[in-house]
């Protein structure tokens, strides 16, 4: 299957100044498991919307490129927390829900409790794996190469932290449409070495 665009101009999207190594070691130590559709999803409880982005995935009729949009949303709102980890969840309860967004609130945590931050720019690469359209359940999995090797964890000195890894991590996710929203609901990371992207 083709790469999806997450921009008009590329099938890569680049995100500087943020912590992908620390995002990917934090998530990988949840479920690393495959991600199916789940048509019993327990994402029940739908999270409130007081912001959008300039281009809302809601207003994009492809339900894959939807998803698409909505999990780079996830990312954006990944790439501010970590820029200023503040210990401010809200924005992430817009834009996740169950297990994604446990995740995030505990990655973010860790920036607040390590005193870490990051820069340099990470890469992803985004394929749509599944989808699951029904007039009840609209999902859709998707499979990411993230490249963090053009990034680094720093301490609050600007230091490089010791014993972070980079490489080329395959992340999936999936994307539900819960009361109008499209909102990443699950997400699992392999290691290091896990996936080589198709344009490579």
């Amino acid at each position: 299957m083709p790469t999806k665009n997450i921009s008009a101009s590329a099938t890569m999207i680049r995100v500087s100044s943020f912590t992908l190594a620390s995002l990917l070691i934090a998530a990988a130590c949840t479920d690393t498991s495959d991600i199916p559709a789940d048509p019993t999803s327990t994402a029940s409880e739908p999270p409130s919307h007081a912001s959008s982005p300039s281009l809302a995935p809601e207003a994009i009729e492809d339900p894959e490129q939807a998803a698409i949009a909505a999990y780079t949303r996830y990312w954006e709102q990944a790439m501010r927390s970590f820029a200023a980890p503040d210990g401010d969840f809200t924005e992430f309860e817009a834009l996740a829900t169950g297990q994604a967004l446990e995740q995030a609130i505990a990655i973010e945590q860790r920036g607040i409790d390590e005193g870490t931050h990051g820069e340099g720019d990470i890469i992803h690469h985004v394929t749509v794996k599944d989808t699951l359209l029904t007039d009840e359940v609209q999902q859709v999995v998707l499979i990411d190469c993230a490249d963090s090797t053009q990034t680094q964890v720093l301490d609050a000195e600007d230091n490089p932290v010791a014993g972070e890894e980079y490489g080329y991590r395959e992340v999936q996710s999936r994307v539900e449409l819960l009361d109008g929203y499209w909102i990443v609901t699950a997400m699992a990371v392999q290691e290091i070495g896990s996936c080589v992207p198709d344009d490579s």
